[in-house]
């Protein structure tokens, strides 16, 4: 081939290489942003105070209230999840406490302690083989924060809206410790803890005389 051909094939080849890689990048990124969209809609579930009404010793089961208990029944179900929000944790411990609807707990002693052996609103539950719980209890009252809580001086006197205490423990990840809230509770705009994590308010379904609740959690994995 003589000289004068080779400047006026190489740019055409390089034309034809350009378009066909470009269209290989482009294809990738095309069939990429499912995946990358999946990834950022993964999250983990955000932790929450303990709070200062945590007991030791809470028994097995599902039932936290009993059919005499008042309130508004709620069931309240979920799947707990791996770091990647696919993987369910079949086995995870799940342990929940909460104020009944006057907005009691069955303590009015902070701190952990065990001297008490009867215990109202609490319970231990295992998810089963899917990775999944339901919970049957009430919806619990909003309470003022009363004075001379050890750490939480400050807030005396605040309300805080409905919550129920959830810590979720599972032998390869992360323990946490989180609250469950309500949307559309107006408490939730003030409240210094619940404010920032609006990720955690679940929205309710009236399903005859009771509602419905759905909270998924996901769980980093551990070491």
């Amino acid at each position: 081939m003589s000289d004068d051909l080779k400047p006026r094939v190489k740019p055409a080849m390089s034309r034809r290489m350009f378009f066909h890689g470009s269209a290989m990048v482009l294809g990738g990124a095309f069939l990429a942003m499912p995946a990358t969209a999946a990834t950022q809609a993964c999250r983990l579930t955000k932790s929450d105070i303990l709070g200062p009404y945590y007991r030791f010793g809470a028994p097995f089961r599902t039932q936290l209230a009993g059919p005499d208990e008042p309130g508004d029944r709620l069931i309240l179900s979920g799947t707990v999840y791996s770091s990647d929000c696919r993987t369910p944790l079949p086995g995870a411990l799940i342990e929940v406490w909460q104020a009944n609807h006057a907005g009691l707990y069955d303590t009015d002693k902070p701190g952990n302690f065990t001297e008490a052996t009867t215990f109202r609103l609490r319970g231990l539950l295992l998810t089963n083989e899917h990775g999944k719980y339901e919970i049957e209890t009430i919806l619990p009252g909003r309470y003022p924060i009363p004075p001379g809580l050890p750490g939480l001086e400050k807030y005396a006197g605040l309300t805080r809206p409905a919550h129920i205490h959830i810590r979720i423990m599972d032998s390869l990840h992360v323990p946490l410790t989180t609250q469950l809230y309500f949307k559309g509770d107006p408490f939730i705009a003030n409240d210094p803890w619940a404010r920032r994590k609006r990720s955690l308010a679940i929205a309710l379904k009236q399903e005859g005389k009771r509602r419905s609740g759905v909270f998924d959690i996901v769980l980093a994995k551990g070491l």
